[in-house]
């Protein structure tokens, strides 16, 4: 049957650390998501129960009955949603320890609190969702966190996923902990690591993050590219999120830029901060103007350009690709 949905509505589930929710995307745009299973700490699904919530949903979109909070969203897609409802998109978010402090992140105003917190088991849940027939073989994860490396299950969640599924991971990690997993992932072309470096220099990336460790996530970059042949480089991403009156500024962009370019990578991911967004509700002129200049590099050094969750909002929905 063909109807206005998305993927996360379909065959999606995200964890957080209370809950697990239908998208991700939804709780970027307005800090609030649609709850299948609220107060949860880890325990095993009644996947019929959750089978029939989805389906509620699923029920609703099909009718035309879209939810407020994913009017206007831009994952939404006219398409034949006739398959099962087994997991093929997923985002595992359900912990906040990490070894930065980034001023843009939720944790940012109660960081000691939320660092100390220990996060309940999730690999129970997959192998449980993979024995009942409820995780496709394909399909991607993001695990996104907090920072992956800090996750004690970590090292056991890749290898499930490499050595159990087809199923592709995305990954957002700072690059302090270098880890062999992600390096082994993006060997086999399994995955894809985003570093969010947000700076080109180390006065800036101190400013933003409140650590000092410039040297040695660029050091951790150069070791997961080392070795990699042409066709895997852009499994390495770069991203950059513009924060008014922290990294708006030309030379820091271009600083960033010339790091990306000294390091032969290939994959550039975009970001406007969003908490900054909701507050303000627009789209600085000299913010255009650096995407701009980014646009610009990007077609000389025939890099794939995409734009993350706000600036997609904003009208930024053509990403550029020069490399499958």
């Amino acid at each position: 049957m063909t109807y206005l949905s998305c993927e996360f509505v379909e065959n999606g589930m995200c964890f957080i650390h209370n809950a697990v929710v239908l998208c991700s995307f939804s709780m970027c745009m307005k800090f609030e998501a649609i709850r299948i299973i609220d107060e949860y700490k880890g325990e095993l699904f009644d996947w019929e129960e959750v089978k029939k919530i989805k389906q509620e949903y699923r029920d609703r979109f099909a009718k035309g009955d879209i939810p407020e909070v994913c009017k206007d969203c831009p994952s939404l897609k006219e398409a034949d949603w006739s398959g099962t409802m087994e997991l093929k998109y997923m985002l595992i978010n359900h912990w906040e320890n990490c070894h930065a402090d980034c001023v843009y992140c939720h944790t940012h105003e109660n960081k000691k609190e939320l660092n100390a917190m220990k996060p309940w088991k999730i690999l129970p849940i997959l192998k449980d969702a993979l024995s009942k027939g409820m995780l496709s073989n394909n399909g991607n994860v993001n695990i996104s966190g907090g920072e992956p490396t800090c996750l004690k299950e970590f090292g056991d969640l890749m290898k499930f996923f490499l050595e159990k599924t087809n199923i592709f991971i995305m990954l957002n990690t700072s690059a302090i902990d270098y880890s062999k997993y992600i390096k082994k992932a993006i060997e086999e072309g399994r995955s894809t690591a985003t570093i969010s470096l947000d700076s080109g220099t180390r006065e800036t990336y101190k400013k933003v993050k409140n650590v000092d460790k410039f040297n040695k996530v660029i050091e951790n970059i150069k070791k997961y590219k080392k070795g990699l042949p042409a066709d895997k480089i852009h499994h390495i991403g770069m991203k950059y999120i513009f924060i008014p009156g922290y990294n708006d500024n030309k030379e820091e962009l271009l600083s960033w830029l010339k790091l990306i370019e000294d390091m032969g990578l290939k994959n550039i991911q975009i970001e406007l901060e969003h908490h900054w967004y909701e507050k303000n509700k627009y789209l600085p002129d000299n913010v255009k103007e650096l995407i701009e200049i980014v646009i610009e590099f990007v077609h000389r050094n025939r890099c794939n350009l995409s734009y993350r969750e706000i600036l997609t909002a904003l009208g930024y929905t053509a990403p550029i690709k020069y490399i499958d």
